[in-house]
């Protein structure tokens, strides 16, 4: 896998796929898929630096959703099965979730800060609009990501440059990013997002599939 092209089409193949390997690898990785092999790595090798790129590239073209959905590792989910795991997800309200409990402080002004803006803002800017730019903030912005990338309602959209170091995540509100996003019906996206797990990991038990799905309703 040498192009971003040769990478969409193996997301599109798989369905979803981690950037990086975590310690379960039950599901496809781009990283082993990039290198051709399952073996060690570091950032200067050239697999790397090319998935690196890709993680950003593909959900800015909209052609992925970028988050962490199913636990710690980021995942990418191709676009085509996007339409599911929303559906999977069913309908939501965000600021009923938060008037009931179901949403942080942080998380909600996140979502209502992106949802004033016309298109993915950089991690800075938004710590800064959010007064969490001091230290002490960084944690309580990853969380409200985290949580808000967890329901499928934020997504990692390209990259801000830093005058130090790596390039921060840009962030987008993904029916701002994906307007002609129509969510399957409940019941059919529920069959076909187990399908997709069972798919994309077939050496993950039932139990685990299923402790999947939770996390998406």
């Amino acid at each position: 896998m040498k192009t971003i092209e040769e990478c969409e089409r193996f997301l599109a193949e798989v369905g979803l796929a981690t950037v990086l390997p975590g310690k379960a690898a039950l599901l496809p990785c781009l990283l082993w898929a990039a290198q051709g092999h399952r073996g060690p790595f570091s950032g200067a090798d050239a697999a790397f630096q090319n998935i690196w790129n890709w993680k950003d590239e593909l959900p800015a073209r909209r052609l992925a959703w970028a988050g962490r959905l199913l636990g710690s590792q980021v995942v990418l989910v191709h676009v085509g099965l996007l339409p599911a795991l929303v559906g999977a997800r069913g309908p939501l309200e965000v600021e009923e979730l938060y008037e009931e409990g179901g949403l942080s402080a942080p998380a909600f002004q996140l979502w209502r800060h992106l949802s004033s803006c016309r298109g993915a803002v950089g991690r800075k800017e938004l710590r800064n609009a959010l007064n969490l730019g001091h230290k002490a903030g960084a944690a309580t912005f990853d969380r409200a990501c985290r949580d808000l990338e967890r329901l499928l309602v934020l997504t990692r959209s390209g990259s801000a440059p830093q005058t130090q170091g790596w390039d921060s995540n840009s962030y987008a509100l993904v029916e701002r990013h994906f307007p002609d996003l129509t969510p399957l019906p409940h019941a059919s996206a529920r069959v076909r997002v187990r399908e997709a797990l069972e798919k994309a990991a077939p050496e993950a038990s039932k139990a685990q599939v299923q402790r999947w799905l939770s996390q998406l309703s």
